[in-house]
């Protein structure tokens, strides 16, 4: 089984790839409706779950409890639905059922971070 520090951040680069690609289609394309969707690409996938797999490499006793992994799944599931339904909205397409995305999304990645924010501190201390 993969550690759950370097799934998040194998996570990550696939979300920096996608955002990359993305920043490259609206530029060239001046299409810049996907704003958003973009910037929560970077910012949710890429980065937050970045640093999160570098939080949990750099403390291990976090990363072997089970909150952690509730934070992963739950941020799996929600970091892609709040993105979809951007992009949706973005899209000008489906804005109902891009709305109900992005609410459900945010939902569980506010839930995940929650919960990440329990286990760290729960689980680091100061002083060892």
């Amino acid at each position: 089984m993969i550690q759950i520090a370097v799934r998040f951040i194998k996570v990550s680069i696939v979300y920096f790839i996608i955002g990359v690609v993305l920043g490259m289609y609206m530029g060239m394309g001046q299409k810049f409706s996907f704003t958003s969707a973009h910037a929560h690409i970077n910012l949710l996938g890429w980065v937050s779950l970045a640093i999160s797999g570098l939080i949990y490499k750099a403390f291990p006793i976090a990363a072997k409890h089970m909150l952690a992994v509730i934070h992963f799944w739950l941020v799996m599931i929600g970091t892609p639905l709040f993105t979809l339904g951007l992009f949706l909205i973005g899209a000008g397409k489906l804005a109902t059922i891009g709305g109900i995305s992005v609410a459900l999304g945010g939902f569980l990645v506010i839930l995940g971070v929650i919960v990440f924010a329990v286990n760290i501190f729960k689980n680091i201390k100061a002083n060892g």
